[in-house]
């Protein structure tokens, strides 16, 4: 929010799947997929779950919901965000804006 996005829904979910994000930028209606891992010695960074069988889900989630929504007006786009926990008070967060 903090960068100029207006969270529309948290955890969008439909018989197809669930969406974690989806908001407005500007121009954009923009569905966020956020992966999490606790990092550990190995250092896997948690975007590298995203495979093209989980982009392709998340595509037709968004056409899902623009449809039952009747959203108009906006460009889709798809981002992604992976955070990786250090520790219980430490994390580093990466965001990938039109990311497939």
């Amino acid at each position: 929010m903090k960068n100029g996005y207006r969270i529309r829904e948290r955890n969008y979910r439909c018989r197809s799947g669930e969406i974690d994000i989806i908001a407005e930028e500007s121009e954009y209606i923009v569905f966020v997929e956020v992966k999490s891992r606790i990092e550990s010695i190995n250092k896997i960074n948690p975007l590298i779950s995203i495979t093209k069988e989980k982009q392709r889900r998340i595509r037709k989630l968004g056409e899902i919901f623009l449809r039952h929504r009747k959203v108009t007006g906006y460009q889709p786009r798809f981002d992604v965000i992976g955070i990786s926990f250090i520790n219980e008070c430490q994390f580093e967060l990466e965001h990938i804006e039109n990311a497939f």
